[in-house]
């Protein structure tokens, strides 16, 4: 129907005439009322129900709100019952929720007493008489209507306020642990006299407290003050002597006197902490902090305490003039003595005479720092030994054979080489991957101690395709790595590659090695960060083969992971990872169980997020065949009284101990921390503050404690602070007459860089056995030879000892990079380097190893090869040198012979006695055919010599091929 024929006008006409009339569907049926508002329902229902759906609704709008935090703190609690270390959570939390009471409670009284005193002690407020001006109108208006809401917004408020201050306070947790379980040390400063462990238990929270408790009362005096303002009791616009009520002056007096009574305390806190002074030449309490700084502390504390009292006695006398200048007193006292007369002593008195006012306070400082770092040689706590080594040149090769244990286990593949071999020959799929390699020791083949370099091989899901991103395949099907890979670090095969002796997927054990991986899934790692779920419905990948996957059959057997059979469980991991899809999935089941934190690190800092862990964690197995991750864990601290600091990835330390190690079970995550130190101050008190958390050390299997290493990132440290605290004689140490440095060498594509500690298995001078050390050379400052050099002890009962080998006094011993100048020097050994180069191969130096062989020290470094694509290091040669001479050869045991003399020559066929014989018959001659197919042979092997850079036996291919072709000639000419 066209627009302007619509009877629009009907619409709003009754059936049969009158208009004006709604139709019938918009007309309310006669007879029947419409039903109650919702105000009207509301107003019907009792007070008590309003109550109880008031209740209901706030309920759900906090829980909604809170749901991330509940679901938090569920799946926490779960994950601690998984590990067993319930006891530490419940502790931490509970500590936490009594200091969230307790300091906001203390600050509540505090603050809303003083607010409670302000009002009760001030009169109802009277508007003055007279014309005001606007500003004062306005504030007699609201003094005046202020009445009860005032007062409730104020308790509002104090509650508000103490809320904050409280759930601030609970994150003082640990302090407060450490204040109220503290242990002693056994050992005082020497100048207040008071146990080490205060200022490292104790010290820390009466810090806090002393700041907490100056900065809350300054903020309630302020505070007070603008309530009694409001009230009136304060008016600016008064009469000179009339504008503080009297009630007034005498509560912000006494809370001004509280303040500096308080503030007294901190001087006295202050003064404490000039043990960790900078002022003078080392660290700790100098001469003129002792002479000049603290005397100045004690002055401002006995300054605090007069000022306070004036402001007690200002009570009764008009004004403020008394307890002003009091204050100005301090600020005058703590310009003139707290800051000029340090510096007056300081440049005046010390700097002249440095070395005899600061001799005491330097000798502190050297003793306190040794022991901190445990690098002391001398007292009942030396833990550093001290020997001579000869550096003799008398070495023979008789003295070699009696060390076969050393020679064979001196590290020829570097960890970095190793690391690229295994990747490119190990990795196998795309999905795994090698963090780094590690070297441990085994012992094989029925007895032989062989140092072993390994990786585990892990999962890392982000290397999976895009397209094949799905739900089911990263938190269900791939779920964990699959074994690792071994090779001895000083064998290498004709190719130049590392000799596995466990590798591929599933690993394989070579036939006799006595080591079998039993259990090889990887599901706790380094690179391992999301969460996966075991025994769901979906099909879970063992291991990817050639074109299918290898599933697992059965299902995971293990009992790591949480539980989550029930509704609430996958609830509350679905909103802690955000992910909806865990909850709806079909594949999860009753006997399904999630694991989360399954990085190893995470996994140990959450239990004991009070210890550092070293950056090299280490894969093991077990007799048992179990993979099992050791991550050396350490107490730290910085506030070791006179010791000096140093900053570690952006911390400040000054004490640090290798007190526990961390064993984690790489199939079902189980955690355990094994005490290793327990005469450790720090590590004794965490004990008692978590009694379940350290296990001993006497607990620990035999087969872990054959891989205990002493930990790298340690030894870096200690020899860090030890090139300058090896000197225990004050004024050597002040004039830095014999300052150390790191030794250095040629690494990679001649690249000069400071030799790294490097772990090798050697019998050390004065020992009958071999074992497993962590050594290090050293230089003098500034110059090339060798001076002295550091091996930690890592073989159980020796474990943790360090020995300092120093060289006769006089004695020129070659340092490294002197041997690498001999090297560099040496023109059989620059013309191969050249002609592999100009071959299109990258020639590697290797690490520069220090091999001490009964009094005597062998300089070894492996030279690798590597291809353009891909970049697979091949060794190649081993270069060595003994004294001024340095020769290379294709492996360490023909460099050996070739140095001490012992190559083997050849001997002459015995002759015998000619007797008459028959005339020979002719030999049958070579068919040509065969010649020739010979010499194809030859012929390629020749050129796969040559493409390996292997020109030894390039040149033995080309003669042998010469020979073949003289005797084709010699055929044909028949």
């Amino acid at each position: 129907m066209p627009e302007d024929k619509f009877p629009w006008d009907s619409l709003f006409r009754g059936g049969g005439g009158g208009g004006g009339e709604l139709p019938s569907i918009f007309r309310r049926k006669e007879g029947k009322a419409s039903g109650p508002s919702f105000k009207e329902r509301w107003d019907k229902i009792k007070p008590r129900t309003k109550w109880i759906v008031g209740i209901v609704i706030v309920a759900l709008v906090i829980i909604f709100l809170s749901a991330s935090w509940l679901s938090t703190f569920y799946t926490d609690l779960l994950w601690y019952q998984e590990v067993g270390y319930t006891s530490v959570f419940w502790k931490r939390i509970v500590t936490q929720i009594w200091l969230f009471f307790a300091f906001g409670l203390l600050f509540f009284v505090i603050l809303y007493g003083n607010i409670w005193l302000a009002r009760r002690f001030t009169p109802r407020y009277e508007k003055p008489p007279g014309d005001l001006n606007p500003i004062e109108e306005s504030l007699a208006g609201f003094r005046e209507k202020a009445g009860k809401w005032l007062g409730r917004g104020l308790l509002a408020a104090s509650v508000l306020i103490s809320f904050i201050v409280g759930w601030t306070s609970a994150g003082q947790w640990e302090n407060v642990l450490k204040f109220f379980n503290h242990t002693s040390f056994g050992k005082v400063d020497p100048i207040f006299g008071k146990d080490l462990g205060y200022y490292v238990f104790e010290f820390p929270f009466l810090r806090y407290f002393s700041g907490w408790l100056f900065a809350s009362l300054v903020a309630i005096l302020l505070l007070t003050a603008a309530v009694h303002f409001l009230y009136g009791a304060i008016n600016f616009g008064a009469g000179k002597g009339q504008r503080f009520a009297t009630h007034v002056k005498v509560h912000l007096s006494v809370l001004a006197g509280v303040i500096l009574l308080v503030q007294a305390w901190r001087f006295r806190l202050d003064m404490l902490a000039l043990l960790y002074s900078p002022r003078g030449t080392v660290i700790g309490a100098s001469y003129t902090d002792v002479h000049a700084q603290i005397p100045a502390y004690w002055i401002l504390i006995v300054a605090c305490f007069i000022c306070a009292g004036l402001f007690i006695l200002n009570i009764r006398y008009k004004g403020w003039k008394l307890p002003l200048a009091g204050v100005v007193g301090i600020v005058v006292v703590a310009l003139l003595a707290g800051a000029l007369y340090p510096v007056i002593i300081q440049n005046y008195v010390v700097n002249p005479k440095e070395l005899s006012r600061e001799r005491e306070y330097i000798g502190y400082n050297v003793e306190f720092t040794q022991d901190a770092y445990r690098i002391q040689e001398e007292g009942e706590s030396a833990v550093l030994e001290k020997r001579e080594f000869p550096a003799n040149f008398d070495l023979t090769y008789d003295d070699i054979l009696a060390n076969t244990a050393t020679i064979d286990n001196v590290r020829l593949w570097d960890p970095h080489q190793m690391a690229q071999v295994f990747y490119q020959r190990q990795v196998l799929r795309q999905l795994y991957n090698f963090n780094d390699v590690d070297v441990d020791r085994y012992t094989v083949f029925d007895g032989t101690y062989t140092q072993m370099m390994v990786a585990g091989r892990e999962l890392v899901i982000d290397q999976l395709r895009e397209d094949a991103k799905t739900w089911q395949n990263t938190h269900l099907s791939f779920t964990h790595g699959y074994g690792m890979v071994m090779a001895p670090s000083n064998e290498f095969t004709v190719a130049g590659d590392p000799n596995l002796l466990i590798g591929d997927i599933p690993p394989v054990s070579e036939a006799g090695l006595g080591l079998e991986i039993k259990r090889p899934e990887l599901y706790y790692g380094e690179l391992t960060h999301d969460y996966v779920v075991v025994r769901s419905g979906a099909e879970e990948i063992d291991y990817p083969m050639e074109n299918t996957n290898k599933l697992v059959d059965p299902y995971y057997e293990g009992e790591g992971g949480i539980p989550v059979s029930n509704f609430l469980k996958r609830l509350a991991f679905s909103i802690r990872n955000t992910d909806i899809t865990f909850l709806f999935s079909g594949y999860i089941n009753s006997e399904s169980r999630l694991m989360f934190r399954r990085n190893i690190k995470d996994r140990a800092l959450e239990v004991a997020p009070f210890l550092r862990l070293d950056g090299d964690p280490y894969l093991v197995i077990t007799d048992d065949g179990r993979q099992k991750w050791i991550l050396d864990a350490y107490t730290t601290t910085d506030l070791y009284p006179y010791s000096e600091f140093l900053e570690i990835e952006g911390e400040r330390i000054n004490y640090i101990r290798n007190s526990v190690k961390v064993v984690i079970d790489a199939y079902d995550g189980t955690l355990t921390y094994y005490l290793v130190d327990p005469e450790d101050p720090i590590a004794a008190t965490y004990g008692k503050i978590f009694p379940d958390l350290f296990t001993p050390m006497e607990e620990m299997s035999a087969d872990l404690k054959k891989h205990l290493r002493y930990p790298e990132d340690l030894f870096v440290v200690q020899m860090e602070l030890y090139k300058t605290y090896h000197m225990n004689d004050v004024e050597a140490f002040y004039q830095k007459e014999d300052v150390w440095e790191v030794s250095t060498e040629t690494y990679g594509v001649n690249q000069s860089q400071p030799v790294t500690p490097y772990y090798v298995i050697l019998k050390l001078p004065g020992e009958e056995k071999e074992e497993m050390v962590l050594m290090l050379p050293f230089n003098p400052r500034g110059k090339s030879n060798m001076v002295d050099w550091v091996a930690a002890r890592c073989d159980v009962p020796n474990y943790g000892t360090l020995i300092n080998f120093t060289f006769p006094p006089g004695k020129l011993v070659k340092g490294t990079q002197q041997f690498e100048a001999l090297v560099d020097q040496n023109p059989e050994i620059s013309q191969q380097i050249t002609l592999w180069s100009q071959a299109g191969s990258t020639v590697i130096r290797g690490n520069t190893l220090v091999i001490p062989i009964e009094d005597s020290l062998l300089y070894v470094e492996p030279l690798y090869l590597e291809a353009t694509n891909p970049a697979i290091p091949q060794l190649r040669q081993v270069i060595v040198g003994y004294g001024d001479t340095v020769l290379m050869r294709p492996n360490l045991t023909e460099a050996l012979q070739a140095i001490f003399g012992a190559e083997p020559q050849p001997e002459p066929e015995p002759q015998p006695e000619p007797e008459p014989q028959p005339e020979p018959e002719p030999e049958p001659q070579a068919d040509l055919a065969q010649l020739i197919q010979q010499a194809n042979q030859v012929y390629d092997e020749a050129l796969e010599a040559q493409r390996n850079g292997d020109w030894t036996t390039y040149g033995s291919k080309i003669n042998q091929l010469s020979q073949i072709l003289d005797q084709m000639a010699a055929l044909a000419g028949q």
